[in-house]
């Protein structure tokens, strides 16, 4: 288990790695203004992203057949959340730019800003909220293979 962990962990830390490179690109070559985190998206990735979780990879762990590793780009616009959630698997999120505000089932709303790093337990139930400027963020799920990326929770109303 503790080789599993290892890796994933390693997984992250390359991932983590190639997104840094990109941010500092960025910051070598600053376009003339942003004025939302998708253009900054744009900019690092030639790709135009969209508010939400944006897939970037979905690969089986090779030493543990029943995983596999999710790696998103999520972009929460500026007091915008994302609906209430959890997901088969253990998140651990790098918030690149801006702030959001961490809101999980049981627990006290965390502000996470540029820089900070969360983990989030399997099956938690969360709504992350773009802080005033909004967020983006990296995030890396270890996650039982086959099962959908995220499990939205009803209302009980």
């Amino acid at each position: 288990m503790a080789t599993i962990r290892g890796k994933a962990c390693a997984g992250f830390a390359l991932a983590i790695a190639s997104v840094l490179t990109q941010q500092a690109l960025v910051k070598a070559h600053p376009p003339e203004h942003f004025s939302h985190p998708s253009e900054i998206a744009q900019q690092s990735t030639g790709i135009d992203l969209p508010p939400g979780p944006n897939t970037m990879l979905r690969a089986p762990v090779s030493m543990a057949e029943n995983l596999e590793v999710i790696i998103s780009d999520v972009i929460i616009p500026p007091g915008r959340s994302l609906p209430l959630h959890y997901h088969p698997g253990e998140e651990f999120i790098y918030l690149l730019e801006g702030s959001v505000i961490h809101i999980e089932t049981g627990k006290p709303n965390q502000i996470l800003v540029a820089g900070d790093t969360y983990v989030i337990p399997p099956y938690a139930q969360h709504a992350p909220q773009g802080g005033p400027e909004g967020g983006r963020a990296i995030v890396f799920r270890v996650h039982v293979k086959g099962e959908p990326e995220r499990i939205l929770v009803e209302n009980e109303e």
